[in-house]
């Protein structure tokens, strides 16, 4: 009974924090994840004394190496190793409604401010282009909060076409080669569940960064997580960084 009240908890708190989620935030592939768990959460509330053993067994499987691999993502994220002698910090990109950074955005630039607080010499490179439900580049949004919140704008750098984070350091590399002299020392600044595959693609294009991370709001951890998580397995299953 306690298992039963335990999952029904879970089901109707997932299925109504993605029902405010779809109507507060621009569409990810992480909503449709949540609300399928929210759905499986429920359905095993619901028929748990008519569902074969094996199933039962197969689900608890699946939570734990979900829950598992959700905690890795974390574990790998909240180990930053900046040590505030870089040369650049990359801000890598995530949504914004309209004009105006979201909260997961927001978070990051809250980092990235601190850290140029106590290194005003190194760079803010913000990357991040125009999605489709975004009325200006994510870059755009993020240097103007820079700029309002004390950031000189001779200190922020815009890349303004990448449209992935493969594409976030690809593209950011190139202008801060032209930048910066040869052997320049860059780190970037994004969410805990994000630094896992960041690593993977920076290195794939060649650079070799430190990093920390932001906070990540407690009511998008499912969505962000779920959403992670199902791009790491791509990624490591395509071998491609992403």
């Amino acid at each position: 009974m306690v298992i039963r009240l335990v999952l029904l908890a879970f089901g109707l708190f997932l299925a109504a924090n993605t029902a405010w989620l779809w109507t507060t935030v621009n569409f990810t592939a992480g909503l449709p994840l949540e609300a399928l768990a929210a759905a499986c959460f429920l359905a095993f509330a619901v028929f748990w004394k008519h569902l074969p053993k094996g199933v039962l067994w197969a689900g608890a499987a699946c939570l734990v190496l979900v829950v598992g691999a959700c905690a890795l993502l974390w574990w790998t994220g909240a180990r930053d190793d900046a040590t505030g002698e870089e040369d650049a910090v990359l801000v890598l990109g995530a949504a914004v409604i309209g004009r105006t950074p979201s909260q997961t955005l927001v978070n990051r630039l809250d980092a990235a401010i601190a850290f140029h607080r106590l290194h005003p010499e190194a760079l803010l490179v913000v990357s991040g282009g125009q999605g489709s439900q975004e009325q200006v580049s994510e870059a755009s949004a993020m240097a103007d909060y820079l700029v309002a919140h004390g950031v000189p704008r001779s200190s922020v750098v815009e890349e303004d076409e990448a449209r992935s984070t493969a594409e976030n350091f690809a593209f950011s590399k190139a202008i801060l080669d032209k930048r910066l002299k040869p052997g320049y020392k860059l780190a970037f600044v994004t969410n805990d569940y994000h630094v896992w595959r960041s690593l993977r693609c920076a290195e794939a294009v060649g650079v070799h960064p430190t990093h920390f991370h932001a906070a990540t709001p407690w009511y998008g951890w499912p969505s962000s997580y779920l959403r992670e998580l199902a791009a790491a397995v791509k990624s490591l299953a395509t071998g491609q960084s992403g």
